[in-house]
């Protein structure tokens, strides 16, 4: 990210990861952050955190048409 689109501490982030065959695009706070190109249509979702404890709520995966 060129700058900090992450909320302070105590507030929540909204984070929607799109994937469409190989393109995956992460939006954080409604901003595209990052786009990738992966080798495959399949695989996992992992969530990290950098060393802190991070908490999250209310997760849902779906299909899209």
């Amino acid at each position: 990210m060129k700058e900090n689109r992450l909320k302070p501490a105590g507030e929540w982030n909204v984070y929607d990861l799109r994937c469409d065959g190989s393109k995956c695009t992460l939006a954080v706070n409604g901003v595209i952050t990052s786009t990738t190109d992966s080798a495959g249509e399949k695989g996992y979702v992992g969530l990290q955190a950098e060393g802190y404890r991070i908490e999250f709520r209310n997760l849902t995966i779906q299909e899209l048409p």
